[in-house]
């Protein structure tokens, strides 16, 4: 079973979660938003194969 484009939906929880409890930004830009592009990307190239 293949999985929806919004498995990038988790990273970008996180970082929400980091910015509002005013978290270091570069850590949220840094490691979850980077994070949540490299998911996106993996689940479009899957979804392509």
């Amino acid at each position: 079973m293949q999985r929806a484009p919004d498995d990038f939906g988790e990273p970008v929880g996180d970082a929400l979660i980091v910015l509002r409890s005013n978290g270091p930004k570069p850590a949220v830009y840094g490691i979850h938003g980077a994070t949540a592009v490299v998911m996106l990307a993996i689940s479009m190239l899957l979804l392509v194969a």
